[in-house]
Order: C-alpha cells, then sequence, then structure tokens
C-alpha cells in the first residue's frame, strides 16, 4: 500500500483533531451548539452603509478557546451565532477552515478577552448581514462589563453567558450607529486555536 505525503498529512491533521478537541471525536449531537441569541444593528447615518435596521435571530454558535489575541497577549472566547443550524457535514469547515462556508450569510461574532482568573476583561462584537459589516468594542469599562456581562462564567471548558446590553456609536463624526444583543447561552468550548 502506497502512502502518499497527502494521505499522511490528512491523517496527522484528523488525529490532532481528535486529540485537542475532544468534542469533536464524540458522536455528532446537534445541542452541543443549539442557542438563543438575537443581535440587532441600526444605522442612523452614515457615509458608507445603508441606514435602517437589521436583525439577525440566532439559534446555534460556536464557541471557541482562542490563544494569541491582541498581538499575542491574551487569551479569548470567540462566540460565532449563526442563523442557520449547524449539521454534522459542517464539521470539517469548522475545524479546518473556521467556519467560512457557515459565514456565508447572517452571523454575529461576539470575542471575550479574558485575564489571568478567566474574568471578561473587553467585549468585542461584530454583526455581518449581506452588504454590511459592523465591529465594535461593546465593554471595556467595569461599569460597562458589570452592567452588560456579569453573568459570565467560563469554567471546565464550558461557557455560560448571559446579556442583554447596547452600544451607541453617536460620537465618531459621521457614523450614527447602535448594536444591540440579547443572548442566552450555555456551551462547551467546541475547539481550541493558536491566532
Amino acid at each position: 500500500m502506497t502512502v502518499t505525503f497527502r494521505n499522511t498529512l490528512c491523517l496527522i491533521v484528523v488525529a490532532s483533531c481528535l486529540v485537542i478537541f475532544p468534542c469533536a471525536a464524540e458522536k455528532f449531537d446537534p445541542k452541543t451548539f443549539q442557542t438563543e441569541a438575537s443581535f440587532d444593528l441600526v444605522v442612523s447615518k452614515s457615509n458608507y452603509l445603508k441606514p435602517g435596521t437589521r436583525s439577525i435571530q440566532c439559534r446555534n454558535a460556536i464557541v471557541s478557546l482562542v490563544h494569541g489575541l491582541v498581538s499575542g497577549n491574551s487569551d479569548g472566547l470567540e462566540v460565532m451565532f449563526f442563523t442557520r443550524p449547524i449539521a454534522e457535514a459542517a464539521l470539517p469547515d469548522i475545524m479546518s477552515n473556521h467556519a467560512r462556508e457557515l459565514m456565508q450569510g447572517d452571523y454575529a461574532a461576539m470575542v471575550l478577552l479574558l485575564d489571568k482568573e478567566n474574568k471578561v476583561r473587553q467585549v468585542n462584537l461584530s454583526v455581518v448581514v449581506p452588504g454590511t459589516t459592523v465591529g465594535r468594542t461593546v465593554a471595556w469599562k467595569p461599569d460597562e462589563l458589570r452592567k452588560y456581562f456579569s453573568q459570565v462564567t467560563f469554567s471546565a471548558r464550558r461557557l455560560v453567558l448571559k446579556s442583554k446590553g447596547s452600544y451607541s456609536d453617536t460620537e465618531s463624526g459621521p457614523e450614527e450607529m447602535k448594536l444591540s444583543w440579547a443572548i442566552d447561552l450555555d456551551l462547551p468550548v467546541f475547539r481550541e486555536v493558536k491566532r
């Protein structure tokens, strides 16, 4: 039997995924991804974005533990929220392609930067609808974190996140927009990556 370099590489990647990401090695369970989240983007004034309201209702999410955020100095949790269901056929895309196929359409991404005690110290939110992408740091001051992200726990490779809040961007000149969110999530960390 002839083993090519490509076949060997594929076997190494699959074996690595099974070791690094134990969730992926288990039998597929759609409940691993089910959650409730909604996001609204209201653009009142912009030189680049079309004014109006865009809403996303998400029923599925992927939680990733990410090492090397913010110039390689921080760990964080990246939560990708999707309007489409996550099927078993999507696992290779999630594991090796950062869910690029699932990101074709509406989605939201929230990054929770963690301190050394795994407490949230900053939250970034991006909302993507076809033709429009808006990303902002929605909380970093202690009072903002207490107000919007006091119900966040990360332990034993599981994220519990209950948050409802909004961020207004009205002081940056020609842009007037508002991001709001409502999240009720209790999911395992599905994958771990380095940036």
